[in-house]
């Protein structure tokens, strides 16, 4: 028979007998607790947006939104969905930034059952209120359902638009 109290064993029973008391010990102490945020990052961010809303047949009556960003928003996508909103218009699939100009694209059913001057006054809206709102755009160009399209039943959209 093998003699179980070696100086090996032992050595292991007090290296296993010290790393319990070790991990025990740590455990009693105060819980690890979450680091807070720098203030900056705490604050909600938000965007002033520049709503041209159409007023037919005067024109536009312009106002100005203070809209909130949650986390992931983007200041363009909250852009896109305020403005859809306020005038119960079918919501523009995306807008892109491209050296300069913003790129809009819209879906097939943008304008859906108007006329040509109710057509004119949605897109217009739409222009003015996204170059009023990013100012360091010039102009916006079309895509409809993600290509280019030359227009969508009455307009062309195959040339750039830009404030007056």
């Amino acid at each position: 028979m093998k003699r179980f109290l070696t100086l090996w064993n032992l050595l292991g029973l007090g290296v296993f007998l010290l790393g319990s008391l070790v991990y025990w010990g740590a455990g009693k102490g105060p819980a690890a607790h979450v680091l807070p945020l720098p203030a900056e990052e705490q604050k909600k961010a938000s965007f002033s947006l520049i709503l041209y809303r159409p007023n037919p047949p005067q024109g536009f009556l312009k106002e100005t939104l203070t809209l909130e960003l949650g986390p992931g928003e983007t200041p363009e996508a909250k852009a896109l969905a305020a403005w859809a909103e306020a005038l119960k218009a079918p919501r523009p699939k995306a807008l892109f930034r491209a050296k300069g100009a913003l790129v809009v694209d819209l879906p097939q059913d943008f304008a859906q059952g108007l006329d040509a001057a109710l057509e004119v006054y949605r897109l217009y809206s739409l222009v003015y209120t996204l170059l009023s709102t990013f100012p360091e755009a010039k102009e916006v160009r079309f895509l409809v359902e993600g290509r280019p399209s030359p227009g969508v039943a009455h307009l062309d959209l195959s040339l750039p638009y830009t404030l007056p």
